[in-house]
């Protein structure tokens, strides 16, 4: 006996659904809507618990691919049977921008499903005029930041792609998703080697540079305050500057929402290179330097999404660190094409922040995991881990953020004042220290304190 199926939303996504699930032999009983009012409409959304005992509904499908990620979860929470099983059209562009979804677009509730804003409708015109022609350099590009961020640079027609990282394995796999492209190169190297580095800059002579290597998780980081140093603030300067030595015309710098107000040491290192990137800036330069300041994204590695993954796969309790605990979220798609239109939008030493929507409660986001996936799960809180914040920002001053021309990005004006000469002295003098070895990491947590950040 086949499955008794509910599918909500009366839409295209949800019609067409419908449609190639009956052409397989499948029992669509009939659709939930708030608008429609077609004779296959049962009821409203918030009507789904009478339809389901009603009808014995064995399995709902939710093929709204526009609605929030609330949306998502407010409905998903309303469902009383254990019973009943869930799916949801996943919300990205791709399904957004087809005419019709199959039961192959479909996949369980997961953590993306759960977190996904609406997708950006990127502006392909404008990344393709910047990008077109030129060779672009991208350091970390092994990551899931700079490995999305190159297939979209490879993609919107740059000249020349050189990938650059010091993770093999990862650049290994990276090779194999760009096979076939001829005007990609490959380097495994140490963004802290200023011979190598130089070598590369030279034989390459990138017009655009995108740095997105760093290393970015906070409690690791926390215990390991040298490297943390030595590779986000020194590997971030030795780039900068080589790119200053080769004329580069762009220089994106990827930051982070934690480099603002800063309480653990990734933060503080990101938000120092930052402030190199101020202070670097000059209009006497050919180079342009740009920052772009983002929250989580929920595909990283290490991210939310793979530890809730991981942890229902293995049937262990998810794991929360406290009950309100809240994260920005966004896909790695976006984020990579924001990145590259920021690059086009900005003026020299110009910081962005792009539009993460509202933040999430962990907590929240958990127990509607729990309810979609497996209800004979549970929640286990953790404790703040060594330099976790409860909230994230992503400006010091809300008032001093301007729109730019895409609806998604905008700009910090003015954000804070410093000494750039005295800056960039006190950081030099810092990594004597730090990259000699011959400073503990006490001390080195202690350095970066005295640079005003209240590192916990």
């Amino acid at each position: 006996m086949s499955e008794r199926i509910l599918i909500v939303g009366h839409g295209a996504a949800g019609i067409s659904l419908a449609e190639d699930i009956r052409s397989r032999g499948g029992d669509v009983v009939g659709f939930l809507d708030d608008r429609s009012t077609s004779d296959e409409v049962l009821g409203t959304l918030g009507d789904v618990n009478e339809v389901v005992a009603a009808h014995a509904i064995d399995l709902v499908y939710f093929a709204i691919p526009t609605a929030n990620s609330a949306k998502v979860r407010e409905f998903i929470n309303s469902i009383y049977s254990s019973a009943v099983d869930i799916a949801i059209v996943p919300r990205t562009y791709d399904i957004l921008s087809k005419e019709t979804v199959n039961i192959n677009d479909l996949t369980d509730v997961d953590v993306l499903d759960l977190v996904g804003r609406e997708p950006v409708k990127h502006n392909v015109v404008v990344s393709q005029k910047f990008l077109a022609g030129k060779r672009v350099l991208v350091t970390g590009s092994a990551g899931s930041i700079g490995s999305r961020l190159t297939r979209h640079i490879v993609a919107a027609g740059a000249a020349e792609v050189l990938c650059v990282d010091w993770w093999e394995n990862g650049m290994f796999y990276l090779g194999q998703t760009l096979t076939g492209r001829e005007n990609v190169a490959l380097r495994i190297a140490d963004i802290k080697n200023q011979a190598h580095m130089k070598a590369i800059f030279s034989e390459f002579a990138p017009d655009i540079v995108f740095h997105a290597a760093a290393y970015k998780h906070v409690p690791l980081m926390q215990s390991n305050a040298l490297e943390a140093i030595n590779n986000n603030v020194w590997g971030s300067l030795n780039v900068m500057r080589l790119a200053i030595e080769h004329g580069v015309s762009n220089f994106v710098y990827v930051s982070t929402d934690k480099a603002v107000n800063p309480v653990n040491v990734m933060g503080s290192t990101k938000r120092i290179g930052e402030m190199l990137m101020e202070s670097l800036a000059d209009p006497a330069s050919p180079t342009r330097f740009t920052a772009v300041r983002f929250g989580n994204v929920i595909e990283s590695n290490g991210s939310v999404m793979q530890i809730f993954r991981s942890q229902i796969a293995k049937r262990e309790p998810l794991t929360v660190t406290h009950p309100e605990v809240t994260r920005f979220f966004m896909t790695i798609d976006e984020a990579s094409q924001l990145i590259i239109q920021s690059a086009a939008l900005g003026k020299d030493s110009e910081i962005f922040v792009l539009d993460m929507g509202e933040p999430v409660r962990i907590l929240d986001l958990a127990q509607s995991l729990i309810r979609a996936v497996d209800p004979t799960l549970t929640i286990e809180i953790t404790g703040l881990r060594p330099g976790e914040k409860m909230f994230e920002e992503l400006s010091y001053e809300p008032d001093r953020v301007d729109r730019t021309t895409n609806q998604k990005i905008f700009v910090v004006r003015g954000e804070k004042q410093f000494d750039h000469s005295a800056f960039i002295a006190t950081i030099e003098s810092l990594l004597q220290r730090t990259l000699a070895y011959s400073i503990s990491h006490d001390d080195a947590v202690k350095a970066l304190r005295e640079l005003g950040f209240e590192i916990k």
